[in-house]
């Protein structure tokens, strides 16, 4: 039997091994790990008390009483160790809080790096063929969001994905690549060393076990984990259909906020934040704007110690008199933007400071 030619106890190869069964998706997954705990207890089980619960179909079953390909199993958790990664499996304290949600969870991550710490985070995804100022736009909101304490989540892709995460590394937070490929095989080819440098800034992660190639099917796919990472998606130039719009889709079912930047209107690569932008989504020019969108959301990712540090009245005095930019009002309080946004926001709901001049902000008491 399968549970004969390896070892499932081992966390590593029981995930592998549970993935690779044919016809046993998420759902299916997620109720028998209710039943049996853990992806070794499921297939260990036998048959007959499998069939006994009812739950899965012949064809299940069937995929289940055959189990995966051993060898298949055993190159692929030999392949995690030599590039150091690891497997999370569905419901493990680890796994990506967005993802468990979502219709479709992914049964298995395979993260190179750490998730750790990641929220609060931001999608930015767009075209393979940016122009020179969707590449600078992307890098810089990239880097900007990154310095202000938000991760970076992209798909690794050419164009603006790497411009996207190249950004980030420039920061202090983490940057986070979604593959549509197994690990082994980082596409497109070229970004290799980007690849590594995001690991150890971040992660690279896939739902697809190593040996997978980057099949067209596998992107829109992955999409999915992309937004559902995030906070927001931002689209920075991108086709009227592109994957980038996927993206923002997705985001929008999972309840997500999506945003756009504008472009020159006889640009085809505006054609796609243009449409989205017409449909509701927020139309931003910078991290600034992006920051102070997700500024209510966030809130709950500021530590209460570091609350106190920075009281409403704080930033009311600060702005007393004159107008202060969000960059400058942060330096005063010596605290990091994103932290201050949540705060900004408030102030601004209740009425006790007012924006004037793009992100710049005044007391209202001051100006009357």
């Amino acid at each position: 039997m399968f549970k004969d030619m390896v070892d499932l106890k081992d966390h590593t190869n029981a995930w592998i091994s549970l993935d690779l069964v044919p016809n046993i998706g998420p759902v299916t997954v997620k109720r028998l790990l209710e039943i049996f705990k853990t992806p070794g207890n499921i297939l260990a089980a036998p048959i007959s008390e499998i069939k006994e619960l009812g739950i899965l179909n012949s064809a299940q079953i069937k995929s289940l009483a055959k189990g995966p390909d051993i060898d298949a199993a055993a190159k692929a958790s030999d392949c995690l160790d030599k590039l150091g990664a690891s497997v999370i499996g569905m419901g493990e304290p680890c796994y990506p809080q967005g993802l468990r949600h979502i219709e479709d969870p992914p049964v298995a991550l395979y993260v190179k790096g750490s998730l750790e710490d990641l929220q609060p985070a931001v999608a930015i995804v767009g075209t393979r063929s940016p122009s020179h100022y969707g590449k600078d736009l992307a890098q810089r909101m990239a880097r900007d969001l990154s310095i202000s304490g938000v991760s970076v989540v992209s798909g690794l892709a050419r164009g603006i994905d790497t411009c996207a995460h190249k950004g980030a590394l420039e920061g202090i937070s983490k940057t986070v690549g979604v593959l549509g490929s197994g690990l082994d095989t980082i596409y497109p080819p070229e970004n290799t060393e980007l690849a590594e440098k995001i690991a150890h800034n971040g992660a690279v992660i896939t739902e697809f076990p190593p040996g997978t190639r980057p099949d067209a099917g596998n992107f829109p796919r992955r999409n999915r984990i992309i937004s559902a990472l995030s906070t927001a998606v931002v689209v920075i130039e991108a086709a009227d259909r592109s994957g980038a719009l996927i993206t923002a889709r997705l985001a929008g079912e999972q309840g997500k906020m999506v945003m756009a930047v504008p472009g020159a209107v006889t640009n085809i690569r505006s054609q796609g934040p243009h449409h989205l932008i017409r449909q509701g989504a927020v139309l931003v020019r910078d991290a600034q704007d992006v920051i102070m969108e997700i500024a209510p959301q966030i809130k709950g990712f500021i530590k209460d110690s570091e609350e106190a540090c920075t009281t409403g009245d704080d930033i009311i005095d600060i702005c007393a008199g004159h107008a202060m930019g969000i960059e400058d009002i942060a330096k005063e309080l010596n605290i990091a933007v994103v932290k201050l946004m949540p705060r900004i926001s408030m102030l601004e709901l209740s009425g006790k400071i007012i924006k004037v001049d793009g992100n710049r902000f005044i007391s209202r008491s001051t100006n009357g």
